[in-house]
């Protein structure tokens, strides 16, 4: 054995000293080192790459010319073997990117990876493991999992070897002065083809039989222990056995495996661990059928089996256990037997975690309705599950080897699936598609996916094709468009009519706003809004329902009037509008409008009743100078409200005007409303005369705005406004309470004389709130009596029976009623008399008239006669001569009031008259 080193090594190390004592150790050691490296079954070129890789890195390398030739002999070109020794790269510089490599590879390798970027990882990752272990731990975990049990058993044995050399270099430097003769050729060979390499490879010495003889100092540094730290610092567990079974050396891997000290292990026997161990298939395993068993009794090496070993603590673990005989040299005898175990309970726990999660997914698949198919290289089937089989109308076992094509019943649908799968396989890519299958006179749907099937080196084997039934799904999202669109539709349209409502009028109107501006002079259309007169009344007295099948009727008729690219639409309640597409000019839609208005004409039958419905029609022109369709809308309402001011039954063509004047109404009903909230209205009082006598008997309330910037504003200018938007309510609430307030307190100043009472006008909307009256009176506690609320007939004859009833309801109150501004609107006499009124007031433009001449006079005799037929008293407004004062005093007429006996005046200035007329005995002295 001393030979044979000094014949490897030129030398005895001092390290070797403690094991020379003991044969059986030294051999045993040797022949594992040898066995190590020589005998090792891994790729010739990964062996020498990374002894050459380790050892160039030794502070004192040694036998580089050797892996330098052995790697020339492998076919590897000087160049390279130069790129190796000249790689200044740390070893853990590309580990992280190395392990990225090996982790993907997703299955297990059958054997050593060929010439390529895997076998380039392995080797530049076992450099940097050899070097430094306690950095790389995560390689070993890895080769673990990917290498078979003895290739990976192998590539542990060539690790520790490298290390061991690294160590004996390390710590004797005078190695590295010795080569082989036998190597000076190889060295030469390559310096001739690449001389570079001469810094790198030591030229070669003859090697002396004993190294003594050439006073090369032997170190006397090493430790009887480190021999035991080098065999404990390889991954794999290492047993000794004597001849006759006895165990008498482990390593601390192997104590750790097992579970025993190194006494325990001492005590025991072959036959002991016979006894703890098991197949795979968990029987106990004979002891002919134990390497280490075997090995004994036949000498000869044990190829690596998986067994089971049992520890004293119940655990089990799984390794590869092999055997190897150990020769003494000198006597050609076995000494023992040495075993080497790989733990590889980790891969088979991953193994076993594999097997059941696939049995899982089998079962999975097969209990789920996901239709499956797998097909290899030549697109034959190598494994159905139940729900395909019964598509493809065959059972699985018999789909096996067959193509698809072969058993689709569609060719169509089997040549769409044949080009999925030559695009998988040409590609790697998954397909996913969804599509329309007929099946036994069923319309299904299926969500398909195809894969790509991969090695453990990933290259593509197959495909497979995973679908799943997706029927219910697409049923509901058919359903669910479906009530989308007809959400949408009812969204667009009038549900009464079913013609577009007016988002959609305005979406059509926005696209020829846009056109009109684009092409000003070829796009024009117009817009007709239409607006039923007297629609309310209709729903009033027949009903709502006969309303809504008015409206539907109307429509009807509107659409006789139209083309086929116009659209109608009903805007809401009882308004439409028509949009013109097309149209030369204005006359066009005039033509259109009058065509309307003709066909409303006739009567429609409503509850066998015929009813006649006049609309009001507004148009609006196209300009270039319109960029909203809510601005065209907007022009024709307000030329349509134009034609109700003017008479109804009508259209009228909108102009700049009328926008001006709308914007007008706006500002005016911003400044009415804000009026209200800074209290800048006030009430005027002009005085009523009593004819006879020549005194004020009363005042009549009139309203006046002291508006910010025009001044004292009339009535006349604001309450036309003020009745369409409903402001006059709460105008005519305050008017009314302040009126009586002022009255109150004159009464309560000048309780001696005259009774003054106190007029207000009423307006149709304060007609129907007639608690406002009473609330007033109570607030400001004036006697009902001293009221007296002015009604126009139009107000009164808009719904005669309420309003009979509330003039009842006042006269029980003690609260007079006088018709206002009679002569002027629409009266029915056989109404008239039954209503309880006091007083007839003559409007202005009937005395006005009186004068010499004589013109109207006959009227209001008429007037005045009539009243008190009626048991009514007569006042007369606007009386501005002393010639009208005459003519009504001798037509009997009892009160008047004009600019002849004042203005309206504010409330200090009617107090001063009144304070006046208490020291005098008419009004002409009070004047």
């Amino acid at each position: 054995m001393r030979a044979q080193i000094e014949l490897r090594i030129g030398f005895v190390p001092a390290l070797f000293d403690p094991t020379l004592g003991s044969p059986e150790l030294l051999e045993a050691m040797w022949q594992q080192t040898r066995a190590a490296y020589l005998d090792n079954p891994l790729p010739g070129r990964f062996k020498e790459a990374l002894l050459l890789g380790v050892m160039r890195r030794c502070p004192t390398p040694y036998g580089l010319v050797g892996h330098a030739a052995a790697l020339a002999r492998q076919g590897v070109r000087a160049a390279e073997i130069l790129a190796l020794l000249e790689d200044r790269s740390g070893p853990q510089s590309e580990f992280r990117r190395n392990m990225e490599l090996l982790t993907g590879c997703a299955e297990a390798w059958t054997q050593w990876p060929g010439p390529g970027p895997l076998a380039d990882a392995v080797l530049a990752g076992s450099i940097a493991y050899t070097l430094e272990p306690t950095n790389c731990v995560s390689l070993q975990a890895e080769l673990r999992r990917l290498l078979p049990a003895e290739l990976y058993m192998r590539w542990s044995a060539l690790l520790a070897y490298a290390w061991t050399r690294w160590q004996w270099c390390a710590a004797y430097p005078e190695l590295a002065l010795r080569t082989e003769s036998a190597l000076a050729e190889s060295r030469a060979q390559l310096l001739e083809e690449e001389p570079r390499l001469a810094a790198h490879l030591s030229p070669a010495e003859p090697v002396p039989e004993h190294g003594a003889e050439h006073g090369v100092s032997r170190r006397a540094t090493a430790t009887p222990n480190a021999l035991s730290q080098i065999i404990d610092a390889v991954p794999t567990g290492i047993l000794q056995l004597s001849i006759d079974g006895a165990v008498v050396m482990t390593n601390a891997p192997a104590q750790r495996m097992f579970g025993l000290t190194a006494d325990e292990f001492s005590k025991l026997t072959v036959s002991d661990l016979e006894l703890a161990v098991v197949f795979e298939d968990g029987q106990r395993c004979p002891p002919d059928a134990l390497p280490m068993t075997r090995c004994l009794r036949t000498l000869t090496p044990q190829q690596p089996i998986v067994l089971g070993v049992r520890r004293k603590d119940g655990g089990l673990f799984w390794a590869v256990f092999t055997a190897l005989p150990l020769m003494d040299p000198g006597a050609q005898e076995t000494t023992g037997v040495m075993v080497t175990v790989v733990d590889i309970s980790e891969r088979k726990r991953a193994e076993r975690a594999l097997r059941e999660s696939e049995t899982q997914y089998r079962l999975l698949v097969e209990a789920s309705d996901v239709y499956v198919v797998c097909l290899d290289r030549e697109g034959r089937i190598t494994r159905a599950n139940e729900q395909a089989a019964h598509m493809l109308h065959a059972s699985a076992e018999a789909l096996l080897g067959r193509r698809l094509k072969d058993v689709m019943s569609s060719p169509e649908l089997a040549e769409a699936h044949h080009a999925r799968y030559l695009h998988v396989m040409e590609t790697g890519q998954n397909i996913d598609i969804e599509e329309m299958v007929e099946f036994e006179g069923q319309t299904l749907w299926f969500a398909s996916t195809v894969m790509p099937l991969r090695d453990h080196a990933g290259d593509v084997i197959g495909a497979q094709i995973v679908a799943r039934d997706v029927s219910s799904k697409r049923r509901a999202e058919i359903a669910l468009r479906d009530r989308e669109e007809r959400s949408r539709h009812e969204s667009l349209h009038d549900p009464l009519t079913r013609l577009p409502n007016r988002m959609l009028f305005l979406d059509r109107l926005e696209m020829e706003v846009i056109h009109a501006r684009q092409s000003p002079r070829e796009s024009h259309f117009a817009v007709l809004c239409l607006d039923l007169d007297r629609f309310k009344n209709i729903n009033d007295s027949l009903g709502h329902s006969a309303g809504d099948r008015l409206l539907i009727d109307f429509s009807r008729r509107l659409h006789e009037c139209i083309g086929a690219e116009d659209t109608l639409a009903r805007l809401g309640g009882d308004e439409f509008a028509i949009l013109l597409r097309r149209v030369h000019d204005a006359s066009d839609a005039i033509r259109v409008a009058d065509r309307v208005l003709n066909l409303l004409k006739q009567p429609f039958s409503l509850r066998g009743q015929d009813v006649y419905v006049p609309t009001s029609v507004g148009i609006a022109f196209s300009t270039p100078e319109y960029e909203r369709p809510e601005d065209v809308l907007r022009d024709a309402d307000t030329a349509m409200y134009r034609a109700k001011r003017r008479g109804k039954g009508r259209y009228e063509l909108f102009d700049a005007g009328m926008h001006t004047e709308a914007v007008a109404l706006l500002t005016l009903e911003n400044d009415l409303r804000r009026a209200i909230e800074r209290g800048e209205f006030q009430v005027y009082y002009q005085p009523v005369i009593a004819l006879e006598t020549g005194l004020i008997i009363g005042f009549e309330a009139l309203l006046r705005w002291n508006h910010p910037a025009r001044g004292i504003v009339l009535p006349g200018e604001f309450i036309g406004c003020a009745e369409e938007t409903g402001l006059i309510v709460p105008i005519g609430e305050w008017v009314l309470r302040e009126a009586c307030r002022q009255m109150q307190r004159w009464h309560e100043k000048f309780p001696v004389g005259v009774k003054l009472s106190i007029s207000v006008n009423l307006s149709g909307k304060q007609f129907s709130h007639p608690a406002h009256i009473g609330m007033a009176l109570r607030d400001s506690a004036l006697a009902p009596s001293s009221l007296k609320l002015e009604i126009t007939e139009s107000v009164i004859m808009e719904d005669p029976q309420a309003a009979s009833k509330l003039l009842e309801q006042l006269q029980r109150q003690e609260v007079q009623s006088y018709v206002d501004d009679f002569g002027t609107g629409y009266s029915s006499l056989s109404y008239l008399h039954r209503f309880p009124m006091s007083a007839l007031k003559i409007d202005r433009s009937f005395v006005t008239n009186i004068g010499p001449g004589g013109e109207n006079a006959a009227i209001v005799q008429t007037i005045v006669n009539l009243a008190h037929n009626l048991g009514m008293s007569v006042i007369a407004e606007g009386v501005e001569t002393a010639a009208q004062l005459d003519l009504l005093r001798q037509m009997g007429c009892e009160y008047a009031q004009g600019f002849f006996f004042s203005r309206a005046v504010t409330a200090p200035l009617a107090e001063a008259m009144i304070a006046r007329q208490t020291t005098t005995s008419t009004w002409q002295e009070t004047a």
